[in-house]
């Protein structure tokens, strides 16, 4: 509603709202069940699998940050700077409540397991939030409080314990063997086959299916053939657990979509299609680390420096490729340099880079002479 009062079209706020909300689940440190199943299959720490997964989640939030702002300037939006709170005032009187996430974070890099971190941090919420009058809780809400946390873990547990009750009869039954060489066939031992074979069954999948049931068929039956063709255990994973999500944006059956339309009164199609193009480094993302891992903090330091900055390039021109607008609204020629420049800078690799800069560089040129004919 907020944004709709501020002048964005209904399909594009809810759009907006399905496109956000469908982050959450790659957005570390709280990310969906299906990273705790991740951390089961890989053998990894959940604190490991939430620094794999950094680097893309901030990519995919910034792409959506950079639409809107885009978005906005192409319609001539304003802000409404006098409605929103003050970052100081706000931490100031309820900054406490976020210390208990800092607790879990820190124990976690510490080394201790999950439960032992979300023991200490539940202790700490009952003490901070006794600082403070309005969010003091009395003996009642504590109890209720940790209900309702027991009843949200059950979710978590159930997923873990299907994974297993999954790995164990694939294992028994030789069926994932069986698949990976399926597979392998099908793709004629080729990674991109093999990588388009798993975008689609994950999407298919995740249309039917909760994420975390569609992870799991997918990180039994499908992950196995993109490693045995040399894609990193950690990119594979998060390469299925990317499209198990991505499903919810994507039509027909897109339920973000439908809630986001939903609440914001609008089409289905076209909130549909509004949030493909404001989630597209979902879609394209996975790709680029399944071929280089440095986007999941894989490789040498400069390696995944270099990757990142010129991976944030590329979203910022991919937003404006999609949204056409950049220092100024764009035309057909443009937006095709930035849509084809934003995937090379997005994809690792120098020459990739190098190529994507110059288009960046002759979008930028062309903008600023079109902007000096205009005042002329």
């Amino acid at each position: 509603p907020m944004m709709k009062r501020t002048g964005f079209a209904p399909h594009f706020a809810g759009a907006v709202e399905a496109t956000a909300s469908t982050g959450g689940q790659i957005m570390p440190p709280v990310m969906g069940a299906a990273a705790f199943v991740m951390a089961e299959f890989t053998g990894l720490p959940y604190i490991t699998v939430c620094k794999h997964a950094l680097i893309p989640a901030l990519l995919y939030y910034l792409s959506v940050f950079m639409a809107i702002h885009f978005e906005a300037l192409r319609t001539n939006l304003k802000g409404m700077m006098e409605e929103a709170p003050r970052m100081g005032p706000t931490l100031l009187q309820k900054g406490h409540l976020l210390l208990p996430v800092v607790v879990i974070l820190y124990m976690m890099f510490e080394g201790y397991t999950p439960m032992y971190a979300c023991l200490f941090a539940i202790a700490a919420i009952i003490v901070l939030a006794n600082l403070k009058r309005f969010s003091r809780m009395g003996l009642g809400k504590i109890i209720n409080c940790l209900e309702e946390g027991a009843k949200g873990s059950i979710s978590v547990a159930v997923a873990c314990a299907c994974a297993g009750i999954v790995i164990g009869v694939i294992n028994l039954t030789g069926l994932g063997l069986k698949f990976t060489s399926f597979v392998l066939f099908l793709a004629s031992d080729s990674l991109v086959p093999a990588l388009i074979f798993t975008m689609l069954a994950g999407i298919i999948l995740g249309m039917g299916l909760p994420t975390t049931a569609a992870y799991i068929v997918m990180a039994a039956l499908l992950v196995p053939a993109l490693v045995k063709l040399g894609v990193p255990t950690i990119a594979a994973h998060m390469f299925a657990f990317y499209y198990a999500i991505i499903s919810a944006i994507t039509p027909p059956v897109a339920l973000a979509v439908y809630a986001g339309a939903g609440l914001a009164g609008s089409d289905i199609w076209k909130t549909g299609l509004a949030a493909v193009r404001l989630g597209a480094p979902g879609f394209i993302i996975p790709f680029m680390f399944a071929y280089e891992p440095s986007l999941l903090f894989v490789g040498s330091p400069w390696t995944i420096i270099s990757s990142s900055v010129t991976a944030i390039i590329g979203v910022v021109m991919l937003a404006a490729g999609m949204f056409g607008y950049f220092l100024r609204e764009t035309n057909i020629l443009e937006r095709s340099m930035l849509l084809a420049g934003s995937i090379l800078l997005i994809k690792p690799g120098i020459y990739t880079d190098m190529v994507g800069l110059v288009l960046l560089i002759a979008v930028i040129f062309s903008q600023k002479m079109r902007g000096r004919v205009v005042k002329a």
